[in-house]
């Protein structure tokens, strides 16, 4: 296991450790609103949808998808589903 990966592991430990809980829940991909946030995310990497979930603390739209053999999370203003970063694996 390379120290970037260790490090990343220890952080993801920890931060379960102290009661966090993950926000983020699944949306149902038939959503005319949940179509909208992955066309919109695919103008911006274009690839494979792997998941689409909505932010319970802020409503931000997080749509996953696949290019090759790399994951993006393409994240979207809750309002009006402007971009807001781009994370990728």
């Amino acid at each position: 296991m390379g120290r970037l990966t260790a490090v990343l592991v220890a952080a993801a430990v920890l931060v379960g450790g102290c009661g966090l809980r993950d926000d983020d829940r699944p949306v149902n991909r038939d959503d005319p609103r949940a179509q909208r946030a992955v066309a919109i995310a695919r103008e911006v990497v274009d690839g494979r949808l792997v998941d689409i979930r909505r932010d319970q603390d802020n409503g931000k739209w997080e749509v996953t998808l696949r290019q090759g053999d790399r994951e993006y999370e393409v994240e979207l203003a809750a309002e009006d589903m402007t971009l807001l970063r781009i994370d990728y694996d």
